[in-house]
């Protein structure tokens, strides 16, 4: 539900429309599977040729530099805690497509496109981070 124009990065919206419908798998990283690290570990490697770490929480302390949500660009990876004990560790990453979208894995949907103002996610929102 995005319309595309010649400012997008047209690779990051290709690969990531092959991966929609993909089914959540903890620890997967194929298509038959694969969870929101994997999912986007993989995504920066085909569409920047970066290798980022495997888990949210490392890709946040050890790739990125944080960015509020204002400021987010397309590409930048969200942080979100949903649930978990440390409330300043994320759990869960997506990647920034533009218009308060993103592209991450759902535990029941797979891998979907969703608006960071869905309750849900402005709940759960930890902070915006810009790959090195």
């Amino acid at each position: 539900g995005l319309r595309l124009t010649p400012n997008d990065n047209i690779y990051l919206y290709n690969e990531g429309s092959k991966w929609l419908g993909t089914p959540h798998r903890m620890g997967g990283s194929t298509k038959k599977g694969v969870d929101c690290s994997g999912f986007v570990a993989i995504m920066y490697r085909e569409v920047y040729g970066k290798k980022l770490s495997r888990s949210s929480a490392d890709m946040l302390k050890h790739n990125c530099r944080k960015v509020s949500r204002s400021k987010l660009q397309e590409g930048d990876l969200v942080f979100f805690n949903t649930g978990g004990s440390k409330k300043k560790t994320p759990n869960h990453v997506g990647i920034y497509l533009k218009n308060g979208r993103f592209i991450h894995t759902s535990t029941s949907k797979g891998v979907i496109v969703s608006s960071l103002s869905e309750p849900y996610y402005t709940r759960n929102w930890l902070t915006g981070g810009r790959v090195k």
